[in-house]
């Protein structure tokens, strides 16, 4: 008898592992897009989110980018400056919201991105450069 609730248990315990693993993957992705920033603005991308994420790309517009880190609560923090042609790759935490400064009042910033890591739950949006 105990043989057989053993049995029935780690197919059980298997299938509720299985759902779990599950459960971790969906919420890790990756997101491919090619973002333009409008003059004077800034594009804010996650803040509150449980897990960290990457951005990785190339700048293919005509003016610079600033990238910033910013946690809930503090000063943004500026990462690096991505040169027309250059490449960004910089990783926030859980919780961070990373800033795309688009450094022009006049011409439109258009970069091509990758964000891969926990992107279920990353809000994103633009404003004014302050």
């Amino acid at each position: 008898m105990t043989l057989f609730k053993t049995n029935r248990i780690v197919p059980l315990m298997a299938a509720a592992l299985s759902l779990a693993a599950l459960g971790a993957a969906v919420q890790a992705g990756t997101i491919n897009s090619n973002l333009q920033i409008d003059p004077g603005q800034t594009f804010e991308l996650g803040g509150g989110q449980e897990g960290g994420f990457v951005v990785t790309g190339k700048n293919n517009g005509p003016v610079a980018v600033v990238v910033l880190g910013q946690r809930e609560g503090a000063t943004a923090v500026e990462r690096g400056t991505v040169a027309p042609g250059g490449a960004v790759n910089a990783t926030f935490g859980p919780g961070e919201m990373a800033l795309l400064r688009n450094t022009s009042a006049r011409e439109m910033a258009t970069l091509k991105l990758k964000i891969s890591g926990d992107t279920s739950s990353l809000g994103m949006g633009y404003k004014d450069n302050p």
